[in-house]
């Protein structure tokens, strides 16, 4: 849904931003930026479609024909400047590029194609291009209540998931035939859709943080992995449960309450001002203390929202302090290769005292059938 309103503050926010880089312009294309910014979005194509925001003045869409009507619905304060396929995108976008005249620092969106950008480039032989980065990860990583509803309703949709998926038999079922239960429980439950191919890592996969699901089938004794989420309103959910089919052995035990005490203790480190570092180092240094610091090998989260990854970042290195209505996961994780590995996930809201998670839930480990 459109909120012609809350779109054309953003894109005065963006513009402020613009300005503060001391840059003239910036390019967006088709992608989650474009949503956050207007409303508007659909897949990449091999169509001309961008959004131009000047640092003064009001933004321009540069569409297809077959978009004009959908991005003059969703525009807020921005113009439309429509081509053609039988007279192609060069003339539409040399008149927006006129109309805005562009100078010195141009900042591009990260995700802009090679085929999108070459053009306004060879038009703009005197601007110097930059990455837009900063400017749209200011913008987007503080949610504002509407947003948080949003991913609070996406994770209601993944515990819902979680809870019949352990109702089932894992034994004998392979990883993809979980996978798309948990994905079709998620849409049952409101959901639009998944928001990643989902993670289902059994036995020895589990140990592979980033697999994803296989035709491998579920043993007795397996350590399963489960990590799903999906989309409410195009905002995103994100968690990780561990679960064992069969009696879990001691070592197993240890390790999954090593990581599950990991987890709460860095949700437990969140407030505003807190340092993302810190809160990474508040997982790792629970994990080196159980012995487990080697075997946790990624950060402890990243950013979450329209994009399932994005600003900002909970990660060593990272000193950006928190700030209320960030959204992001916090998901330490410990792994031993070619045996089993453990994670447990949540996504978080920085709130004035702390931290509010957006799923509910447990962490226990729990034996599945």
């Amino acid at each position: 849904m459109s909120h012609p309103t809350r779109h054309s503050e953003r894109l005065r926010a963006a513009q402020v931003e613009v300005g503060r880089q001391g840059a003239s312009l910036l390019v967006v294309g088709l992608s989650s930026s474009m949503k956050y910014l207007t409303g508007f979005s659909d897949e990449p194509g091999e169509r001309l479609l961008l959004l131009l925001v000047p640092a003064e003045g009001d933004a321009l869409f540069v569409v297809p024909q077959l978009y004009e009507a959908q991005t003059r619905k969703a525009s807020g304060r921005a113009d439309v400047v429509a081509w053609s396929d039988g007279e192609g995108a060069a003339g539409a976008l040399s008149e927006a590029l006129g109309r805005l005249a562009p100078h010195g620092c141009v900042l591009v969106d990260d995700g802009l194609w090679a085929s999108s950008l070459l053009p306004i480039q060879k038009a703009l032989p005197q601007c110097q291009f930059a990455s837009a980065g900063s400017v749209l990860a200011a913008l987007r990583m503080r949610k504002d209540s509407d947003e948080v509803a949003l991913l609070e309703r996406a994770g209601a949709c993944a515990d819902a998931a979680f809870a019949g998926i352990l109702e089932a038999g894992f034994e004998g079922r392979t990883e993809l035939e979980l996978a798309a239960q948990l994905e079709e429980a998620m849409v049952e439950a409101g959901a639009e859709e998944p928001a990643f191919k989902t993670l289902v890592a059994t036995g020895p996969n589990s140990a592979l943080p980033h697999y994803r699901a296989g035709d491998r089938r579920v043993c007795r004794g397996d350590v399963v992995i489960l990590d799903f989420g999906c989309r409410v309103g195009g905002y995103c959910s994100d968690i990780s449960r561990t679960v064992v089919c069969g009696r879990p052995s001691d070592e197993v035990r240890r390790a999954h309450a090593a990581v599950k005490e990991a987890q709460r203790l860095a949700v437990a480190a969140v407030r505003p001002g807190q340092r993302a570092c810190d809160i990474d180092r508040t997982a790792r240094e629970h994990l080196e203390g159980e012995g487990l610091g080697r075997e946790f090998i990624h950060r402890t989260g990243h950013g979450i929202g329209l994009d399932i990854h994005e600003h900002p970042y909970i990660a060593e290195g990272n000193s950006l302090p928190l700030q209320k209505g960030m959204t992001f996961s916090i998901e330490p994780g410990v792994y031993f290769p070619d045996r089993f590995g453990v994670r447990i996930e949540d996504v978080v809201v920085v709130t004035e005292s702390g931290a509010r998670a957006m799923t509910a839930a447990t962490h226990e480990l729990c034996v599945v059938r």
